[in-house]
């Protein structure tokens, strides 16, 4: 099949199925036309197989295909924001990039002065109470329009901010670079801190159908209200394996730094689920901690070798972000404070794509129980 009738099949843009190729859903052939043009051909078989695989119910798995223009990414390395190299995008500090990826050429980023501050044990508390607070207070909360739904996570970054620093002038980086570095406000090394942490939010705006965006599209679907939209995904992303996952790679590089022992198991903060080699993302950032401490980056690089030499895996964005826990003396927390703050924008574009479908992430499920009975009856 051309890529054409390939698309065409699945119901998808041609794009949509070239990122399919990316990321090994499907493989295809590069054959040469009669005009000397090389172009793809797809076995009608693959194609075919993965249509059902779209349609029917699976028993413990669920793998959505969703068409995104918000973000690009394949098992190559390569990650865009709407087209946009992150590289670019890291470049260009937090706030632009948050901008881009929710398709706007600017926002106003204030911060309710009547949003008090929550005497919560967890920092990322402090931003779900924020947003709490900030729903309770928007008399056009249930409008999902563009500009009001641009406004909410704008809104929610810069009040979540004020709430985690008690500061009000300044980037979202230099007033978390403060807060956490206050006795290093005079040092050299400071503005590279300040650097790490706006590279870190930036590249951590969106990656793509995490369970958080998922769970914000869900949300989004049956026309919750932005507010509560960035509440799902927000609880979606608290635990230990997304938001999280930093601390548990600042504690294996301590741990390696203080043993040297080679790991006989994967450690946190390498490997990833879709990338093959290195996460560009955290390419990014351990050039910025290399500025911070490059005793840190060395760290990390003799653990990268045997992780690399006996497991095959690289290290992640954890891994990075566990780096400048490290480099730059931060709190445990300052992970997951990023990674929370960061995909405040990213939540909301996925909720502005999901809007105008309305409810259709409706997986089927295949009951246990009915699997049980046909197996006893023979079925098996």
């Amino acid at each position: 099949m051309s890529s054409e009738q390939a698309a065409a099949t699945l119901g998808v843009r041609l794009s949509t199925l070239y990122a399919y190729v990316s990321r090994g859903v499907i493989s295809r052939e590069v054959a040469t036309d009669p005009e000397g043009q090389r172009v793809s051909r797809f076995r009608r078989d693959d194609v075919l197989a993965l249509a059902r695989a779209r349609d029917r119910p699976r028993a413990g798995a669920w793998a959505p295909l969703i068409e995104s223009d918000v973000t690009q990414l394949d098992a190559s390395g390569r990650l865009a924001f709407r087209g946009v190299d992150v590289a670019d995008c890291a470049g260009w500090g937090f706030e632009r990039t948050a901008c881009h990826v929710l398709d706007t050429p600017g926002a106003v980023w204030r911060a309710n002065s009547e949003t008090a501050t929550p005497d919560v044990g967890r920092a990322t508390d402090t931003i779900r109470w924020t947003v709490m607070q900030l729903a309770a207070q928007d008399e056009f909360r249930e409008q999902i329009d563009p500009d009001h739904c641009r406004d909410v996570a704008t809104s929610a970054v810069a009040a979540s901010t004020v709430a985690l620093t008690g500061l009000r002038d300044g980037t979202v980086a230099e007033r978390l670079a403060r807060t956490w570095a206050p006795d290093a406000a005079d040092e050299a090394w400071y503005p590279a801190v300040t650097q790490a942490i706006d590279v870190a939010l930036s590249v951590l705006v969106d990656h793509e159908l995490t369970a958080s965006t998922v769970a914000a599209r869900a949300a989004a679907g049956v026309r919750t209200d932005p507010w509560t939209v960035l509440l799902a995904g927000l609880a979606a992303m608290s635990g230990p394996f997304q938001a999280g996952a930093s601390r548990a790679a600042a504690a294996a590089l301590r741990e390696w730094d203080a043993a040297r022992t080679v790991p006989l198991a994967p450690v946190p903060g390498f490997g990833h689920k879709v990338y093959v080699g290195p996460d560009p993302r955290a390419v990014l950032l351990l050039d910025c901690v290399a500025a911070v401490c490059p005793a840190t980056v060395e760290l990390i690089n003799d653990l990268a070798v045997q992780m690399a030499r006996v497991h095959s895996l690289h290290p992640n964005i954890d891994a990075a972000l566990g780096g400048l826990i490290l480099a730059a003396d931060l709190p445990d927390h300052a992970g997951e404070v990023i990674f929370t703050l960061a995909r405040i924008p990213g939540l909301m574009a996925h909720a502005l794509e999901e809007y105008p479908h309305g409810l259709r992430l409706r997986p089927r499920a295949l009951a246990r129980y009915l699997r049980q009975v046909q197996c006893h009856g023979g079925a098996c």
